[in-house]
């Protein structure tokens, strides 16, 4: 049966989300660098191909602005000036994270570190067909990133900051129907990117059944990129060093995960 989730409450739209979410689409190129220290060869392995997909570079010799995430316990290579370590007692400290991880608190700890303002919440680059309403028509188009409380996909029509629309977001197993409000629209060769017109926007509130549904299929979406590169053996092994919660049961088993 298709669940149907839907939100109907207008946006009220925090001033910080809204300036983090317009100032994503121009942030210059980075060159985010991290040096691995990991004991547990299915945990790195895993970590590997997850940087990958953020954009990060693993580099073989310290540097000055590079990161090391670093097992607790391991001596600690000389020539850093920023450390994150995984640890397996609880702490508050941004710069020590808890095992078994969750695939949300590793992104946004990597991001405190490379970003004045970091992203606050997960997302893809993902191609998903959706469905817009807005100025009493409709159209069909397609996501380039989906976050758990936002979306930027692609328009036909340049729209106003503010404006509102119904977006239909159908998959395999659920169908999102959200209420947005736009934060910046752009013509893609402002950014490099052709003629194309790119919207962000954001959608809320949220309950936290939207919310955790998304943010559960991005995650499986991560871990099925990665999986092929890991193999389905290391892959299973990785998997126990990672806080189940936000997980569907499809990351451990062969079907692909939409």
């Amino acid at each position: 049966m298709i669940k149907q989730i839907r939100v109907h409450s207008r946006p009220n739209i925090p001033g910080a989300l809204k300036l983090t979410m317009l100032e994503n689409h121009s942030r210059p190129p980075l060159t985010k660098s991290l040096f691995l220290c990991i004991e547990d060869h299915p945990l790195s392995e895993l970590l590997k191909a997850l940087m990958r997909e953020w954009g990060y570079h693993q580099t073989e010799n310290p540097e000055e602005q590079s990161l090391l995430v670093i097992s607790e316990g391991l001596p600690q290579p000389s020539g850093f000036q920023q450390v994150l370590t995984f640890h397996t007692s609880p702490s508050r400290n941004r710069q020590r994270l808890q095992i078994p991880l969750t695939i949300e608190n590793l992104y946004l700890a990597l991001e405190s570190y490379f970003h004045r303002e970091p992203r606050k919440h997960l997302r893809i680059n993902i191609d998903w067909p959706i469905r817009v309403t807005v100025r009493d028509q409709q159209f069909l188009t397609h996501a380039v990133t989906v976050a758990d409380c936002g979306i930027r996909f692609i328009s036909p029509i340049d729209l106003d900051r503010r404006e509102e629309m119904q977006i239909l977001i159908e998959r395999e197993d659920e169908t999102y129907n959200l209420h947005a409000e736009v934060v910046y629209s752009i013509v893609g060769k402002e950014i490099g990117r052709g003629d194309k017109i790119e919207v962000a926007v954001v959608c809320t509130p949220q309950s936290k059944e939207v919310r955790d549904s998304l943010r559960s299929r991005i995650i499986d979406n991560y871990l099925a990129r990665v999986r092929p590169v890991l193999g389905s053996n290391l892959f299973a092994e990785a998997l126990r060093q990672l806080n189940s919660t936000s997980m569907s049961q499809t990351v451990t088993t062969a079907r692909p995960v939409l």
